[in-house]
């Protein structure tokens, strides 16, 4: 299973744009997408509208695409509409969709990427791997700062060398790989993670575990935060 952490570490800004050059160009691109705005104003907000544009280095156009191919995978996979009581674990994509909803909502002010995705090889085959990093950097570019793969199979390494070819230049930059009881993996794990905190499960001292209790009534509270505009939409949570 893939979790996903925000990460304490400093990030480096990704633009030198002032606040008004960003405007002009979020005015821009919502001028290339024609009536789609009005179509989806929660999902194009400005917020995301400047998340794909920092992305996509800033071209309005290449950002209008993006935004254009992720709204049309909206319409079909209807990820607003995903809560808590609905989803599953045992449903890995339709987890990482949920969580990555959640993650947008809570990084609407963020100038730069502040999260750090995690996915355990142990638990989680290649194939779904592979998967989510396609969701993530076609459909949520410009959220996660760090992409770590923990206990990959040693020749999983080889397979990388042609996976990474289809990965975005600045998605492939992103993946880091790391493995428990390995000093180097944990030299870059604590510069990101206070490891008395992090879960054993990916290198920390933390053995405490998940209360699943207080993390479920957590999700409720953010389903009801999105709900808010989700009903206001005419949309509900679906299974």
């Amino acid at each position: 299973m893939s979790y996903l952490f925000k990460s304490r570490s400093e990030q480096t800004p990704l633009t030198p744009a002032s606040s008004e050059e960003q405007l002009a160009k979020i005015n821009e691109v919502r001028e290339l997408l024609c009536n789609l705005p009005m179509e989806m104003p929660k999902f194009l907000s400005d917020a995301t509208i400047r998340r794909f544009l920092r992305a996509r280095n800033w071209s309005t156009v290449q950002a209008a695409k993006s935004l254009k191919e992720a709204a049309s995978w909206r319409r079909q996979y209807k990820p607003e509409k995903i809560c808590w009581t609905k989803t599953s674990e045992r449903d890995h994509i339709k987890y990482l969709v949920y969580n990555l909803e959640n993650l947008v909502l809570n990084s609407e002010g963020a100038q730069e990427e502040s999260v750090v995705w995690m996915s355990d090889f142990r638990s989680t085959p290649f194939s779904l791997t592979q998967e989510s990093l396609h969701i993530i950097q076609k459909y949520y570019p410009g959220l996660i700062a760090v992409a770590i793969l923990t206990n990959p199979p040693r020749i999983f390494e080889s397979f990388w060398k042609i996976v990474k070819h289809f990965l975005e230049p600045k998605m492939n930059k992103k993946v880091k790989f790391v493995y428990n009881n390995n000093s180097e993996s944990l030299r870059i794990m604590g510069d990101m993670f206070d490891l008395d905190k992090l879960e054993s499960t990916f290198g920390g001292r933390n053995t405490a575990g998940l209360d699943i209790n207080k993390y479920a009534e957590k999700m409720r509270r953010r389903d009801q935060m999105r709900g808010a505009w989700t009903q206001a939409n005419g949309n509900t949570c679906s299974s």
